[in-house]
């Protein structure tokens, strides 16, 4: 269950990323926003949750469910942040 919530934030992430990119927002993690410029932003966001599949998958493997449960709320905080900068901010 923590890795479904892990790969459910970060599909939310990539979708609240792939809605303000058009509101004029820009990528501020420096690997993605390269990738961004290099390959375009759908396959940016595609790396990005191919990324965040491996790294849970990872942490569950080595049955680290304590890290993985700290990172969905770290997450779930950049989740809601990017909502509230699409719903304040961009729009």
């Amino acid at each position: 269950m923590v890795l479904l919530s892990w790969v459910g934030l970060n599909i939310a992430d990539a979708i609240l990323t792939g809605i303000s990119f058009p509101l004029g927002a820009i990528e501020i993690n420096p690997f993605l926003a390269s990738i961004g410029i290099a390959f375009g932003i759908q396959r940016m966001l595609l790396i990005k949750i191919l990324f965040a599949v491996a790294l849970g998958g990872a942490l569950m493997q080595r049955r680290a469910h304590g890290m993985l449960r700290l990172l969905n709320w770290a997450m779930v905080l950049v989740v809601m942040y990017n909502a509230l900068l699409i719903t304040h901010v961009l729009t």
